[in-house]
């Protein structure tokens, strides 16, 4: 059949088609979409072609049918095929047809098909009926599959059982069908350029990432500038030490990213333009606001042309070394002032002994001395006797004055306390002591030396308090073990007795609160104190192979920890018998802005068969949630962060979903904290640093009354 007869037959069928052609038609055309779907959702070439000659095959009940593809001398091979058991295959054979090679395809280059009801009937070339005759076909049907004006191929159909007359609906499908080949594999094409430009593109990154990696090993922060201070390479020393990853600062300005504006900074890039290189150190505060001291080392870079063009600088963080060097220098002075004041407190003690003592004796003979002078008196011995308290105090942070240590119950010291509190403490503080149902486990020191420590602790909260408020005094036992020890430095593994002093002050600011330790370093008036008080708490602890611990917010008060080492021998068992609850692969979110803690808390309760995920802040916590909702157990949560408060954190995750199950955690453990938890439904509190003990039966409790 020509294409001529094709089109008038086409022209009478579409005026008389029965239900059966036009049912037909509509299965034609579910074929076609069918084959065009799997083209868009596909671009691996061979899989669509593999899927249009079988399911073609299926469709016409034909014997073969296959996909031929054109070599540029128009000779070409078979690329897929699909055909009957009974016939031969034809796939991969390599075709030399003349007909093809000496018209070149013309026929079919101008989009025409060739419709073969019989080869031995119709007008074939004798070479062209060989060749179907070789590969057993009757009746031939072959449509053209184009790109633009190229022949790409043929989407051929053999029928090899018999002569058949090619339908024009078949025609049409095999048409339509070429035509939806031609377009995959026009996208294969493009597919397969893309690849190979992107994969020469990975090769060049890797090669360059593998010149960059010679860089990244290296330990110290690597950056280059140009001479308008905007960031050109950064490696992965630079983004751990400043914080900020490579992306977020190629192109950035260094005095903006660095707050750069120092006089030094200038005379660092004159000197390194004029002579090629410098070195200082130079002050620099990483991406968290963290203030560091780097060694830099700059040097001039040049061009292929010998011009300079940027400058490489090579930081090595010193901000540590630079500490140590500080604090041995402060011992160093401390060691001189401890000698320098045990002299003096020697001289001292020598003096006050018979000042204190003539003041004894005069007082002894009021027939003598008259009620103005008996006052004077009383205020000389007042005064001597604070003198030489002073004494003790300096002998005590610098000498590290060890008294007697006897085994001692703590709580018959705060009863003492605590009455001494209420009788000289303005009635606008509301005093309060609180102590564990179990009994307190004994400790080895000096009573005198611990009441010292709690009176100064006392005072303090009181001065902190001119206008009254609460100062709460309370003891427990505390089984330190090592995920509490990780947590705090100070901290060996062991039971302890820890008596914590809060208060609602005005709290301690952050710079402030670095130094409250140092001796004399105070921010009350020169008539209101020494600045000895709390060198004297810290010297007195520590000599007894304790810690303290201060917890404090402006605005809202203080809370001081002191951790003595226990003796009790039953402490030290129960140490040695922790029964801890073990999970049930629950996944927990774990939400801090101390790194430390999150990392300790993580590798914790994962030794404790526990899921975690972790949050550095309140806003990546609420992300992480949302994530995660339907597999998040519980949520710890810090009360105290920046950016957004764990209070707040808290709401938003109950409004996200109201049956969250949420314990609280903080470092202040104050009765408005508590009671904001409790108002806020939190499951469950606990204070900072804790124990895994204390950690996993929280959490298992928690999780056992979301059970019940």
């Amino acid at each position: 059949m020509n294409d001529d007869e094709y089109d008038k037959k086409s022209l009478t069928n579409v005026s008389k088609q029965t239900p059966e052609a036009l049912q037909q038609q509509i299965e034609q055309q579910q074929l076609v979409m069918a084959i065009a779907v799997r083209i868009r959702q596909s671009l691996r070439l061979n899989e669509v072609l593999n899927t249009t000659v079988a399911e073609v095959r299926q469709f016409l009940h034909a014997d073969r049918v296959f996909i031929y593809r054109f070599e540029p001398d128009y000779s070409g091979f078979v690329v897929v095929e699909s055909v009957g058991d009974d016939w031969a295959a034809v796939l991969n054979v390599q075709v030399e047809d003349t007909y093809f090679m000496e018209t070149h395809g013309e026929r079919y280059r101008q989009g025409r098909f060739q419709a073969v009801a019989d080869i031995y009937t119709e007008h074939l070339s004798e070479c062209h009926r060989d060749l179907l005759a070789q590969f057993q076909v009757k009746a031939n049907l072959a449509v053209p599959i184009l790109q633009g004006e190229k022949l790409w191929g043929l989407l051929v159909t053999n029928q090899c059982r018999a002569s058949r007359q090619w339908q024009s609906w078949e025609i049409d499908l095999l048409q339509q069908l070429a035509t939806q080949v031609g377009i995959a594999i026009q996208q294969s094409e493009l597919y397969e350029q893309v690849r190979a430009e992107l994969k020469e593109r990975k090769q060049a990154e890797q090669k360059i990432r593998e010149q960059a990696a010679l860089l990244d090993i290296a330990t110290d922060a690597i950056l280059v500038r140009d001479f308008h201070h905007q960031i050109l390479y950064w490696n992965k020393a630079a983004e751990r030490l400043y914080g900020w990853q490579a992306h977020e600062v190629i192109d950035k300005n260094t005095d903006e990213l660095f707050k750069d504006n120092s006089s030094q900074l200038e005379l660092a890039h004159q000197n390194v333009i004029e002579h090629g290189s410098w070195q200082g150190e130079l002050n620099k505060v990483t991406k968290s606001g963290k203030e560091i001291i780097v060694e830099s080392r700059w040097t001039l870079m040049f061009d292929e042309l010998g011009q300079p063009k940027s400058i490489l600088s090579v930081d090595t963080d010193i901000t540590e070394k630079k500490q140590l060097q500080a604090q041995f220098l402060r011992a160093q002075r401390m060691e001189s002032l401890g000698t320098l004041a045990s002299g003096i407190a020697h001289d001292l003690n020598n003096i006050l002994t018979p000042i204190m003592s003539s003041i004894q004796m005069l007082s002894l003979k009021p027939p003598h001395i008259d009620a103005r002078h008996q006052q004077i008196l009383k205020i000389l011995e007042h005064n001597s006797k604070r003198a030489a308290d002073l004494v003790k105090q300096i002998l005590t942070f610098a000498r590290g004055y060890e008294g007697r240590g006897v085994t001692l119950q703590i709580e018959p010291l705060l009863l003492e306390v605590e009455q001494i509190l209420n009788s000289t403490f303005p009635k606008s503080i509301k005093i309060s002591k609180h102590l564990p149902t179990q009994e307190l486990w004994t400790i080895k020191a000096d009573p005198t030396q611990i009441h010292q420590v709690l009176m100064n602790l006392c005072v303090n909260a009181r001065d902190a308090m001119s206008d009254g408020g609460n100062l709460s005094i309370s003891a427990e036992n505390l089984l330190v073990d090592e995920n509490f020890a990780r947590m705090n430095l100070d901290a060996q593994v062991g039971p302890y007795v820890v008596i914590t002093i809060s208060d609602t002050g005005f709290g301690i600011p952050p710079l402030v609160l670095e130094r409250i330790f140092e001796p004399f370093f105070t921010t009350k008036e020169s008539s209101e104190g020494t600045g000895l008080g709390l060198s004297t708490v810290i010297g007195i602890v520590k000599n007894h192979g304790g810690f303290v611990n201060v917890h404090s917010e402006v605005g809202k008060g203080s809370q001081f920890e002191v951790f003595l080492p226990s003796v009790e021998d039953k402490a030290k068992q129960q140490l040695e018998n922790f029964n801890l609850p073990v999970g049930k692969g629950e996944l927990i979110l774990v939400v801090d802005d101390e790194a430390a803690i999150l990392e300790i808390t993580k590798a914790s309760l994962e030794d404790y068969n526990y899921k975690v995920l972790i949050a550095s802040n309140g806003i990546e916590a609420i992300a992480l949630y949302a994530q995660h909702q339907e597999n998040i157990s519980l949520v710890l949560m810090d009360m105290m962060m920046p950016s957004l408060d764990g209070l707040t954190a808290i709401r938003i995750l109950q409004e996200m979903n109201p049956q969250v199950k949420i314990m609280a955690m903080s470092g202040i453990a104050r009765d408005n904290q508590l009671v904001e938890a409790a108002n806020a439904g939190v499951d469950a509190f606990l204070g900072k640093p804790y124990n895994i003990y204390d950690l996993t039966h929280a959490i298992h409790n928690v999780l056992n009354q979301s059970i019940e």
